[in-house]
């Protein structure tokens, strides 16, 4: 069997991939994180040229939608830094940067007639560029025929067709249709080689003819003009030379013959390190048989390496690493493929939950798995270790140190130690340092203690405020670091500080007014220990916001007095305007009509809360008016849930509901349970119409009391109605006592014309 060679280098499909100029451009559009959760930071590896080949979610490492045009302008620095060399400096780079990339065809000619007759009338701004000041007239003179040549080729070779014609695979505005016009182009290129005074620009006048040929997708002639010309395309050791080596190599690919250009590619990626990236993502081993006859090209070790070490970033890191130690323990590459093994194990490991610290049991360190920490991995890494004979001893100590952990193995910490004396005060690798030990510390630790929480915070306030610019996972290890603390203080009983960690509440704690009152407790601490300050710096919400939410949580449970005194207890809080008149209803609840009324009356909390006990005070007081105020008060909780016309009234910045969103529909798993949460419910609505009904004798208003409360049984049935549950509605007992008792009022026709439920209803029984 033969043994396939998998492509493993993103996690994700990449939404496009093109084959442009014998090199596969690859554009990323994916709403995530740059890469997985990791605690491993790979810019410890500390040489920025492997930044891109980092573990990552996109092709390339924190990639971002890249136009198809930029790719072909990535080499513009090298190209002016290269013209300008050949200058010897004598043409400005602003000058050189015009002529290549922003003038006209036109232009160029008309600099060629004005250093060939002075005097030509010629533009100012032409006038000026230092090109023509150059004493080597010569040189100048080839440049700019050059130039002339290679804006002809550009239409060909820089051709991007339009995505929908990528789609289909046919284009007829493509100008690559026209192979004799391109072919004309590389006869004139041709000869302009043997015209050319120096081998730096004959190399680029050879370098558009094959690219010509390559856009003609003549592969044939591709390989065979490079062959012939070889002695050109290697005669300067620049950015063309290899570019020319791009396109050859993508003409071997081409022709599936693999090995070829899978060798060709590493001798670009490793010796032109602007064309890593581009060179890397054209790199496509087979099969191990192809893998075999690519090694069997490489001349010397470092070619042997170097092709084990793309082969490494592609598949298999473990495997190129130990290739690559055995030939050379110096390499430099080892340093990439060690960070990507250690990211790649972390998937696996670790969580890949972005919400450690939102779940109530969400222990993160208890979430790493050592069943699937790749023992062989770590064996060769502590290998390496041991031996310390690579260029940075501290990576490997730092990798193992974590792995060891990671496993469980207490000799971690002789590695840790390890890696801390040979960083030499490298920053990266210090703060890898203590967030390990800061881990094992959590670890070990026991909650409730008060030396381990002495000890704990001032690590915990340095993770806080650590600098992530130097590649340091800062807000990961935050996050990772504050779930185990939830879980370590939810097992130890203080779901106080355990709810600090969380950072946020959900619907059962917002509710627990219990738990409200530990925090506001806590929070008017006189001797708060350093722990407990930290522990409060990471609950997102302040002594107002606990104050305001105890208030709303009363008046859900219709303890509108304790609620007033709650709100007074901090008068910044409740003054809020509502949306709409919280007395008002309609047969049908129209929540936007409610808001846009001009004459609207403006209530806020606290007012609303205020006209509520004054409401309550007239049931007990005024016989003659109890009805009424009973109605008055049903409609005000009725509007403060979820089915009126201020649920806002639920919305602080404790709860947050406005980020939530408010369609139950959307949260119909949650909301089947027993207990809704407060604003969800309708039941203390229902009571009060139901008091309506029992204090008054207008069977009118009785009517719409029992449609009101017919409204508040629907919107119940709405929360829990079961998946399997085919209607649109169910009926309820207000429904049968409308039909029974009050089908002789006005009010009985209203709602047959305006509530198509109680229209079927009716029909049904």
């Amino acid at each position: 069997m033969i043994k396939k060679i998998w492509r493993k280098s993103s996690l994700f499909p990449i939404s496009i991939i093109v084959v442009v100029t014998a090199i596969i451009l690859a554009c990323a559009d994916i709403d995530m994180p740059g890469y997985p959760n990791a605690l491993f930071a790979p810019e410890i590896i500390h040489n920025d040229k492997y930044n891109p080949f980092f573990r990552s979610y996109y092709p390339l490492y924190e990639a971002s939608f890249k136009e198809d045009e930029s790719y072909f302008t990535d080499f513009n620095n090298c190209n002016i830094i290269e013209w300008s060399s050949y200058f010897q400096g004598h043409v400005q780079n602003l000058d050189l940067r015009y002529i290549l990339y922003k003038s006209r065809v036109g232009e160029i000619d008309t600099l060629i007639f004005s250093i060939k007759k002075p005097g030509y009338p010629i533009s100012n701004k032409l006038k000026s560029n230092s090109i023509l000041r150059i004493s080597d007239t010569r040189s100048a003179l080839d440049f700019l025929y050059y130039i002339g040549f290679a804006k002809r080729c550009e239409e060909y070779s820089t051709y991007i067709s339009d995505w929908s014609d990528e789609q289909t695979g046919k284009d007829p505005k493509d100008p690559r249709n026209d192979t004799a016009d391109m072919y004309d182009l590389a006869r004139g290129g041709i000869k302009q080689i043997a015209n050319a005074k120096s081998d730096f620009v004959r190399q680029r006048y050879a370098f558009q003819v094959l690219r010509l040929y390559y856009m003609a997708k003549n592969y044939d002639k591709t390989l065979q003009f490079y062959i012939a010309q070889k002695s050109i395309f290697e005669s300067t050791s620049n950015t063309i030379k290899y570019r020319s080596i791009g396109y050859l190599a993508g003409a071997y690919l081409k022709k599936k013959q693999y090995s070829t250009a899978n060798y060709l590619y590493s001798i670009a990626y490793d010796q032109c390190d602007s064309m890593k990236v581009t060179t890397y993502l054209s790199f496509q081993p087979q099969e191990e048989k192809d893998w075999q006859q690519t090694l069997a090209m490489a001349k010397n070790t470092r070619e042997k390496t170097v092709l084990w070490h793309m082969l490494g970033i592609y598949h298999d890191p473990l495997r190129a690493m130990k290739e690559i130690y055995a030939l050379d323990p110096k390499s430099d590459l080892l340093d990439l493929l060690l960070a990507r093994s250690v990211n790649i194990n972390e998937e696996h490991f670790l969580s890949q939950s972005m919400e450690y610290n939102f779940m109530n049991t969400a222990d993160s360190i208890s979430y790493i798995n050592p069943k699937l920490i790749k023992q062989d991995l770590i064996i060769f890494i502590k290998g390496v270790a041991n031996k310390e004979n690579t260029p940075k001893p501290y990576e490997w100590n730092l990798a193992a140190a974590y792995l060891e952990w990671a496993t469980g193995d207490n000799h971690f910490r002789n590695d840790l130690d390890k890696a801390k004396s040979e960083a030499g005060g490298y920053g990266l690798v210090l703060d890898q340092v203590r967030l390990f030990n800061l881990l094992d510390q959590i670890k070990q630790g026991i909650a409730g203690d008060k030396k381990f929480e002495e000890n704990l915070e001032p690590e915990l306030v340095w993770l806080k405020n650590a600098n992530n610019s130097d590649g340091f996972r800062q807000s990961f290890a935050h996050e990772f670091v504050l779930g185990a603390l939830v879980a370590k203080y939810t097992t130890y009983g203080d779901i106080v500080l355990a709810t600090c960690f969380k950072g946020q509440m959900n619907d059962e704690a917002t509710e627990n007014n219990i738990l409200l009152t530990a925090l506001e407790n806590l929070m008017n601490k006189k001797d708060k220990s350093a722990f407990e300050t930290y522990a409060l710096s990471e609950f997102p919400y302040a002594k107002s916001d606990i104050i305001e939410l105890l208030a709303v949580n009363l008046m859900y449970q219709h303890r509108t007095k304790d609620a007033l005194v709650k709100l007074n207890e901090d008068n910044s809080t409740g003054n809020e305007k509502l949306n709409a008149d919280p007395f008002l209803i309609h047969m049908n609840d129209c929540h936007d009509c409610d808001a846009a009324l001009a004459n609207k009356i403006i209530y806020t909390k606290r007012s609303f809360i205020q006209k509520m006990i004054e409401l309550e005070a007239i049931t007990k007081s005024d016989p003659v008016n109890a009805a009424d105020a009973y109605l008055q008060l049903a409609n005000g909780y009725y509007n403060i849930g979820y089915f009126g016309n201020n649920r806002v009234f639920y919305d602080t910045k404790a709860t947050n509901m406005s980020d939530a969103g408010f369609d139950y529909r959307e949260y119909s798993p949650v909301l089947n349970k027993d207990t809704l949460p407060n604003y969800m419910s309708s039941v203390t609505a229902e009571s009060y119409y139901n008091k309506a009904i029992a204090a008054s004798k207008d069977p009118e208003f009785k009517a719409m009391c029992c449609f009101m409360a017919a409204k508040c049984e629907q919107n119940a049935f709405f929360c829990h109605k079961l998946k399997n549950y085919t209607g649109d509605f169910k009926s309820g007992k207000y429904f049968s006592m409308l039909k029974t008792n009050y089908a002789s009022t006005k009010y009985y026709q209203e709602i047959i014309k305006e509530c198509g439920y109680f229209k079927t209803y009716l029909k049904s029984n």
